[in-house]
């Protein structure tokens, strides 16, 4: 084989290899789907909590959280709660004290393909006086479960929490104390003038009975 025929041969089976490559990456879709930036989104990536009430239970915010599946397949996704570092908060907010004060809701949930699920926060911020007119960022960590051979895609969504400047009333609120008051003082003008008449009943004389003056 000449030179140059030898050198047409190469130039064509490269050309070969390349042509099938490209086949091969065009007819797998799913594989970019699964493994792309686009694969879930979670919305919206950030929102503020406004008058979050330290009040000792639970609270649960009116925004929810919406975890698309973009995948043609159903997906896993565990959702938690994480402090996140004091140099990487929004000016102004510090990092929670404890992530345990933020519960997602479901903390795991399978969404089918093509489709999205709400998630909802719940905050229980302890009853204390230092909890009030705080700043406060957590994160919200949406990670989609890998299927080998992938890894586990992650969207972190900053939830900005602003507590109350004062503490909230009690449960049942002043009323209830004003109520419970008025019925403790019932009983007991109730229980007084109760011994009051036992008392004047046992000094009062019977019927017919004679005085020991007149015996």
């Amino acid at each position: 084989m000449s030179e140059r025929k030898w050198h047409v041969s190469i130039s064509v089976l490269i050309s070969l290899a390349t042509i099938s490559l490209l086949t091969a990456a065009y007819s797998m879709p799913s594989v970019s789907s699964q493994q792309g930036e686009n694969a879930f989104t979670v919305l919206p990536g950030e929102f503020t909590a406004r008058d979050a009430p330290p009040m000792g239970e639970p609270y649960t915010l009116p925004q929810v959280l919406v975890v698309w599946n973009r995948d043609n397949i159903e997906r896993f996704f565990t959702i938690t709660a994480r402090i996140p570092p004091e140099n990487a908060v929004r000016l102004g907010y510090e990092p929670i004290p404890d992530e345990n004060w933020v519960h997602p809701l479901p903390s795991s949930i399978l969404i089918p393909e093509n489709s999205y699920a709400e998630v909802q926060i719940s905050l229980n911020i302890p009853r204390w006086e230092n909890l009030t007119s705080k700043k406060w960022e957590v994160w919200i960590p949406v990670e989609r479960q890998a299927i080998a051979p992938e890894i586990a895609l992650e969207d972190i969504v900053r939830l900005k929490i602003e507590t109350t400047e004062e503490l909230p009333p009690l449960p049942g609120g002043t009323d209830y104390l004003i109520l419970l008051a008025i019925g403790v003082a019932i009983a007991i003008v109730a229980a007084g003038v109760w011994i009051w008449s036992r008392r004047k009943g046992e000094r009062k004389p019977k019927k017919g009975a004679l005085s020991p003056r007149w015996r």
